[in-house]
């Protein structure tokens, strides 16, 4: 969320003033007067962006093993694949 919202703190260089309510970007306020600063629609817009993003990044690792994002995650026939090269490659069990 942060990250979405321009914060300006990083891993490294955190403003660490969230907890004040003083934040420059606007996240965590409760002043209306600056909360304005906060554009919730472009927030939003990048959320949905790093969750599409993510779908992406999950399809190139299920489709080799013949799965989707559509079906639970954690089912049993995930665990292994009967493709031997792809099993090593995967570094999961390989079902003869």
């Amino acid at each position: 969320m942060q990250a979405a919202a321009d914060c300006f703190g990083d891993e490294y260089n955190r403003c660490n003033i969230c907890n004040t309510g003083k934040c420059p970007r606007g996240i965590t306020i409760q002043d209306p007067k600056l909360y304005r600063r906060l554009d919730s629609d472009r927030v939003a817009e990048r959320l949905v962006e790093i969750f599409k993003a993510a779908n992406v990044e999950l399809k190139k690792i299920f489709a080799p093993m013949g799965r989707s994002t559509e079906l639970p995650i954690g089912m049993s026939d995930g665990l292994s694949i009967d493709d031997k090269a792809m099993a090593e490659r995967l570094e999961i069990s390989y079902a003869c």
